[in-house]
């Protein structure tokens, strides 16, 4: 089986666009969590969030009318894979279009109310929806509307953007999607099936479906104060804030990277992916955590005390965080623990990558990234959280990601 690398990283997020921003946010504790206009116009009762702030696709995303039919999410995947495509240098690379992949997680997307208003109004008579005069309605309807909303559009478009005839995928399963993208681009390579696969997670929970389908449920309610609001582990936590988002990674084989002199940025180790039966309840018993860590640490023939530190999933619910919490005492002991969520609230299926990103970037500076907003320590969370950056203990890193239905993924990383 071959090595994997990463040789890119590409981020777009609440913190900002590109690597140079968004570690400066978090080196000077800047958080992505603010009043979001529309939100607040439309009196939404929680609008606060993390947006993705003077975002302009047009400075990306090429060629320029692709624009029509891409939906926010896909945007800034798109821009977060142009990113990491530049940072890998890989417009100076000889490439074998059979041999390239792309492998992106995302949420189902969701439409936006502008592209459905002119179809509602027409379907509507005096004040009341009149179901007759849908068919006549969706004569409105933008024909290419279809293509914005398809989650793996994202996949397509930065397929096509590279001419990508490899290996090609799309992976829907929540918050943990990212990262089971990048283990699935990994897989690929080990196998011998490329050589270079572009690989990550874009999405957003921002859309008013969404905010509506979920009502406020785990959201923070400190709006007064939005840069508090998101506070992994600690004892004054209570809920997260939805965000958008993307991040991208460039994994290559060894022997392609270095045959082509580029720069290791990190090395796959090893992964985990688990389940435990609680789909109906919504209530984990932190099994599938603690399974999920233990088989990338098997697989990467690590000790516990071999681990640097943990990229928690930190959602800032009550009830999440306990979870976690005592799966990754139960595992890793005193491992130390930092939540980029603290940082922008949950990004949904892009999650995982942008957090592993940021411990990337931390490493890269020789620190473990910091935990906003861990002021007070909750006694049922027995997790080492850094609430300011440190030298790391050792060169290797573990994301963790896991979902209310039972799913959980665990990835190390050797930043060496």
């Amino acid at each position: 089986m071959q090595e994997v690398v990463i040789t890119g990283v590409g981020i777009a997020c609440p913190l900002g666009v590109g690597r140079e921003a968004v570690w400066s946010a978090i080196k000077n504790r800047q958080s992505g969590v603010r009043e979001i206009e529309r939100l607040s116009q439309a009196n939404y009762p929680i609008p606060i969030g993390g947006e993705v702030l003077d975002f302009q696709p047009k400075q990306y995303v090429k060629p320029r009318k692709s624009l029509k039919v891409m939906n926010r999410e896909t945007q800034l995947g798109f821009t977060a894979a142009e990113l990491a495509w530049a940072d890998a240098s890989l417009d100076d690379a000889t490439l074998d279009p059979e041999r390239l992949g792309v492998m992106v997680g995302t949420n189902s997307f969701r439409s936006q109310l502008e592209d459905l208003t002119d179809l509602y109004q027409t379907a509507t008579s005096c004040g009341q929806f009149d179901f007759s005069r849908w068919g006549e309605a969706m004569r409105e309807m933008y024909p290419l509307w279809m293509l914005k909303y398809l989650p793996n559009m994202t996949c397509c478009h930065i397929g096509i953007a590279h001419d990508v005839r490899g290996p090609i995928n799309t992976i829907v399963e929540g918050n943990v999607s990212s990262l089971m993208a990048i283990i699935e681009a990994a897989d690929v390579i080990a196998r011998g099936h490329a050589d270079v696969v572009i690989a990550g997670g874009a999405s957003s929970m921002l859309s008013a479906v969404d905010l509506v389908w979920h009502g406020g449920a785990e959201m923070s309610h400190n709006v007064a104060n939005p840069a508090a609001a998101c506070r992994p582990f600690e004892a004054a936590r209570d809920g997260t804030a939805t965000s958008e988002g993307a991040g991208m990674f460039v994994l290559e084989s060894r022997g392609h990277a270095e045959r082509r002199g580029a720069r290791r940025q990190g090395k796959i180790l090893g992964y985990g992916r688990r389940c435990e039966p609680c789909a109906a309840t919504l209530k984990p018993s932190g099994q599938a955590i603690r399974q999920a860590i233990e088989a990338s640490l098997e697989m990467g023939q690590l000790a516990p005390d071999e681990i640097g530190h943990i990229n928690a999933h930190g959602l800032a619910t009550v009830d999440d965080d306990v979870i976690e919490a005592r799966a990754i005492e139960q595992t890793l002991g005193n491992v130390p623990v930092t939540a980029p969520k603290s940082f922008f609230g949950n990004l949904g299926a892009a999650g995982g990558a942008v957090e592993l990103a940021i411990s990337l970037l931390g490493m890269q500076h020789g620190v473990v990234p910091p935990t906003l907003n861990y002021e007070q320590p909750d006694p049922v969370c027995p997790v080492n959280v850094v609430s300011e950056a440190q030298p790391s203990r050792a060169s290797t890193v573990l994301a963790l990601n896991h979902k209310l239905t039972g799913q959980a993924v665990a990835l190390v990383v050797d930043t060496e």
